[in-house]
């Protein structure tokens, strides 16, 4: 299959350099690393010859041919979706927040892992979307079930799915410029006094390489030009304490996505997250999981992506069984139904 494109002046004037790859980049609409793929697998013809240079400049009215090979089936078709869930029984639990022909956002149970890996010897949510959403394909041919974000294990709530190449390359571009995000709400062990931004550099734990680490503070610019450190900022804020114990509802606002990032950044400034032994948590509720639920998602819609009329959606992934049990057992009701109301959560953020 193939897909020719004649180049236009309005290809040319929306296009930084008139390279190949920065071409095709803004007539497909894909990412820029996409497009170097295209090139690399000469998938890419340029006026009925093979071009495999990036850099090649290309003219008004040059004809660019795109080749889309046939994607590989899936090795795993005896799996069914009975079987899935007889291996887990958490998959029952995924529930459907919102979903038409380009996005799907899903609320994630704890217990779940995103990803396969070689490592893992149970099913993942991949395995759930191969089983129940078709497969979107990108230019290169590679099968992939749209996931462009991910959740820990144990972490629960929203989380996007693209079903269309479009949708996958909106909300790509959505998270490298934060129009995308979420509010997540944790229960804490150790109260803090007011709203507390950290902005610090990451890079992985120099004596556990399970866990992540504040490995240099945002001042420190000489350490933070290492090649293995990452910035990352969050704002927490609280929402509820407990009057049966030294406990603490809050909400997180994360302005980069680092892996462990919140989880890391209460730890650096001693407070842990309710079940979270890896990152220090020692109490009487050892028996929990992490208690960290990503509780409302803002997105731009793919179809109105980059256009005038273009707002964002906000979707609440309401809290699971399991930390809503916990709530009401050590917070006042009432007060509790306040706090949770995704208005309050989203004016506590309102000047960040």
């Amino acid at each position: 299959m193939q897909d020719s494109i004649i180049i236009t002046q309005k290809d040319l004037d929306a296009t930084p350099k008139p390279r190949l790859d920065s071409i095709l980049s803004t007539c497909l609409q894909i990412p820029r690393a996409q497009a170097l793929q295209l090139i690399k697998n000469q998938q890419v013809t340029l006026n009925n010859n093979l071009c495999i240079k990036p850099s090649t400049q290309i003219t008004l009215n040059d004809t660019l041919q795109i080749s889309i090979p046939n994607p590989q089936p899936s090795t795993n078709t005896h799996i069914t979706l009975d079987m899935l869930i007889q291996a887990k029984s958490e998959f029952l639990d995924i529930s459907v927040v919102y979903e038409d022909n380009e996005l799907l956002i899903l609320n994630k149970p704890p217990h779940i892992v995103i990803h396969e890996a070689p490592s893992l010897k149970e099913p993942t949510l991949v395995d759930w979307l191969k089983l129940t959403q078709p497969p979107i394909r990108n230019l290169c041919g590679d099968l992939r079930y749209g996931i462009v974000h991910r959740l820990d294990r144990q972490t629960s709530g929203a989380l996007a799915i693209a079903k269309t190449p479009h949708a996958h390359n909106a909300l790509s571009t959505q998270l490298k410029t934060r129009e995308m995000g979420r509010y997540y709400l944790a229960l804490i062990d150790n109260p803090l006094k007011k709203t507390t931004t950290i902005e610090c550099y990451m890079g992985r734990h120099p004596k556990n390489r399970l866990k992540m680490a504040k490995l240099a503070s945002y001042k420190n610019s000489q350490d933070s030009k290492h090649s293995a450190l990452r910035y990352s900022k969050s704002i927490f804020t609280p929402l509820l304490d407990s009057p049966k114990d030294t406990l603490q509802l809050i909400a997180i606002k994360l302005f980069t996505g680092r892996t462990h990032q919140i989880r890391t950044h209460l730890e650096s400034i001693g407070r842990h997250i309710i079940g979270d032994t890896l990152y220090g948590y020692k109490g009487k509720f050892e028996g929990y999981r992490v208690l960290l639920h990503a509780y409302l998602m803002y997105v731009l819609h793919p179809n109105g992506y980059n256009t005038q009329d273009c707002k964002k959606h906000i979707f609440k992934a309401p809290l699971f069984a399991d930390m809503l049990q916990f709530l009401e057992q050590y917070f006042d009701k009432e007060m509790l139904d306040e706090v949770l109301a995704p208005k309050h959560i989203l004016d506590c953020f309102t000047h960040f």
